[in-house]
């Protein structure tokens, strides 16, 4: 805010109807914009929006504490940001030479690993941004997915040449033999949460399981998918695996058996491309390109639809949980009723959210998760976006601001 009116002319019409600011202080302050259909119930799902790469990013993920967000793109580069703020930390991370396709936080948030289309692993100090010695060469193709273990003593990346190589993540040697045994690319890699066994999805619509210290495989391949496996994930008690694919479902499946748990989970639309287990194990988050993320709950087939089809068609292939449980890692006409402040002259919207009067002074401040619009007549009701209409009739401004409560004071 610019002005300290404005924590009340502005935030509070502003405020969902069910936070405790607008039930404590709306009955109070009558002479102020009304929010007369649209309103919001509660404080909006979208908390913020982070700009930086130049093209499609491909993978994000939290640090082990939950205060920063690393970013991976097709621009080449990784991106450090903090958490809270949406501020760019540093310089963007530089060096790999083609597309990066994942990135992965070690688990004591010192170290990134990132895996690209130039074949290569890249290991960064999470801290500086410099890279960490040479990149990690071994694959044939693309790295398509890369891994930390839970001691940080390994990495793990699945690739295009139908893989999965192990690292010494001190001192980048590759540790024994590639791991065979898929048909087809590998798309996701995960360690277990002991670190004794890796998961892999592959476009051969096969989950396979390795031993992790020996390299051999477990078992014989999960089968159950009708198409390709973008996605894998391990519970957090490492009891089950969750797997996302292109047939649009998801799969759940015993980590020691190997035995699927259930039918699959229907409801996506299109290809599911990236799945996460909640820190309880309780829910299962999936994206997919049908433009929604879906949460599952692990144990039933329960499900709730958090995005529809307003969503930006690119949906990310990487989602994950923070550490803090809040977290998980969008043109209208706007009128002015004929009555309002005897003024008869066009307002104007700046490109900050602010409504102003034709001397330039500040009347309102419309928020940055409401479609802020042009302004259209000066004569009607004012509209956000498509649903939410805003009644200024009542609204005070610019020296009477202090008579927006009924008692025409404030804190008097």
């Amino acid at each position: 805010m610019k002005s300290t009116p404005h924590l009340y002319v502005s935030a509070l019409p502003f405020s969902p109807v069910q936070s405790i600011i607008y039930k404590q202080f709306s009955p109070k302050y009558s002479n102020l914009a009304q929010i007369v259909d649209g309103g919001e119930p509660g404080w909006p799902n979208h908390q913020l929006t982070i700009r930086g790469h130049d093209h499609y990013v491909t993978s994000v993920t939290f640090s082990p504490d939950g205060k920063r967000i690393a970013s991976g793109s097709t621009d080449k580069t990784i991106y450090l940001w903090d958490a809270e703020t949406g501020l760019q930390l540093g310089s963007p991370l530089t060096g790999h030479t083609d597309e990066v396709c994942s990135v992965a936080f070690s688990p004591d948030g010192k170290r990134i690993a990132s895996g690209s289309t130039d074949k290569t692993i890249c290991l960064w100090d999470a801290e500086t941004g410099l890279q960490l010695g040479s990149p990690l060469t071994g694959h044939t193709d693309e790295v398509c997915s890369v891994a930390f273990s839970p001691d940080g003593e390994r990495i793990a990346s699945g690739s295009t040449d139908k893989t999965i190589c192990l690292w010494d993540a001190e001192t980048g040697l590759q540790l024994g033999s590639p791991l065979t045994g898929h048909t087809d690319e590998v798309c996701s890699v995960a360690f277990s949460p002991d670190g004794k066994r890796i998961a892999s999805g592959s476009r051969d619509k096969t989950i396979c399981l390795w031993d992790a210290e020996t390299g051999l495989q477990l078992g014989s391949p999960l089968i159950g998918h009708t198409d390709e496996v973008y996605s894998v994930a391990f519970s957090p008690d490492g009891k089950r695996i969750a797997s996302g694919s292109t047939d649009k479902t998801i799969c759940l499946w015993d980590a020691e058996t190997g035995l699927q748990l259930g039918s699959p989970l229907t409801g996506h639309t299109d290809e599911v491309c990236s799945m996460a287990f909640s820190p309880d194990g309780q829910s299962v988050v999936s994206g997919s390109s049908d433009n929604t993320i879906h949460i599952w709950n692990s144990h039933t087939d329960a499900v709730v639809n958090l995005h529809s089809d307003n969503m930006p068609r690119q949906v990310s292939h990487s989602l994950c949980y923070s550490s803090i449980p809040s977290h998980a890692l969008l043109d209208s006409n706007v009128y002015i009723p004929e009555s309002d402040f005897n003024v008869r002259a066009l307002l104007e919207l700046d490109s900050s959210g602010w409504i102003t009067s034709p001397a330039g002074h500040l009347l309102l401040w419309i928020p940055s998760y409401m479609p802020r619009p042009s302004l259209y007549s000066p004569y009607k009701l004012f509209v956000i976006g498509k649903h939410t209409k805003l009644d200024l009739s009542r609204m005070v401004h610019g020296s009477k601001w202090i008579e927006c409560n009924y008692m025409g004071h404030i804190g008097k």
